[in-house]
């Protein structure tokens, strides 16, 4: 494939996520070209740049989008309503991967236009079983999301509830509720809610747990689904990743399969 006949693909948000995508595709892992990158600390967009071999120029979002052919979102959920706003506008596909920043009338609006919108497994497994069982009836969704207490830290349900994580020494029910309220307190660490609600689809019948757990060291992810096609349990240990503990290293590799899936002809898995 000549470099002529590459995708374009712009990136917002120059974070750990973000700097492993353009890595991957600034060393050729992803048959693509990095058209541009955009992030809110201009410093941090410049010193991803620089650290590339391709030099992609530093764009605005709007910048982006105009430039590129695929936009990837990995900032925060801020970011993404203006990222919404101009894919649509522009008729350019949408990675997202802060996708609790999507609302319903987000999806509504992707149904109603030419634009795909993309939504990675990200720091789960199991999703292709659990949109199956959504074309029948799914009973109940319960997410058990266990961290280490350094990785909850200044989330905002944390800090308006005063919790003290520091002087953990057993593990602690931090939070219980839905997914839109556990996104709302735990917007950099429960993106795995979001996925696998639209995944489910089932308004009233899906529960978030969050537990703080001094005693591991891994971001544990625990499934359990209830429906006609029988029960899925899935226990999922991630690494947490060594630049940001908030976030498992395994979300970075699934937005760099799912895009190798978007480029690629040859389609696997639901």
């Amino acid at each position: 494939m000549s470099e002529h006949t590459l995708k374009k693909a712009g990136l917002i948000g120059c974070g750990a996520i973000g700097t492993r995508i353009a890595k991957a595709i600034d060393s050729g892992e992803l048959k693509a070209a990095l058209a541009g990158v955009c992030d809110i600390d201009p410093e941090r967009a410049r010193a991803l740049s620089q650290s590339l071999n391709g030099k992609p120029p530093i764009m605005s979002a709007a910048q982006i989008v105009d430039a590129a052919d695929i936009v990837v979102e990995a900032a925060h959920v801020s970011a993404v309503p203006e990222a919404v706003d101009l894919c649509i506008e522009k008729g350019k596909d949408l990675m997202v991967m802060s996708v609790g920043g999507l609302t319903p009338e987000h999806f509504e609006r992707f149904e109603n236009s030419a634009v795909n919108l993309y939504m990675p497994s990200g720091a789960v497994c199991g999703l292709d079983g659990v949109l199956a069982s959504n074309l029948e009836h799914i009973d109940t969704v319960t997410l058990t999301t266990r961290k280490p207490p350094a990785g909850l830290k200044d989330a905002p349900f944390i800090v308006q509830n005063n919790i003290d994580l520091d002087s953990l020494t057993a593990e602690k029910t931090v939070f219980e509720g839905s997914p839109a309220q556990a996104i709302k307190g735990f917007p950099k660490n429960i993106n795995v809610a979001t996925t696998l609600y639209n995944a489910a689809n089932v308004d009233g019948k899906f529960r978030v747990r969050i537990v703080a757990d001094p005693a591991v060291h891994s971001n544990i992810h625990e499934i359990n689904l209830s429906g006609a096609l029988g029960s899925i349990r899935i226990t999922v240990e991630n690494v947490p990743s060594p630049d940001n503990p908030r976030t498992s290293a395994l979300a970075y590799y699934s937005a760099i399969a799912t895009l190798r899936k978007i480029l690629s002809h040859v389609k696997i898995g639901t």
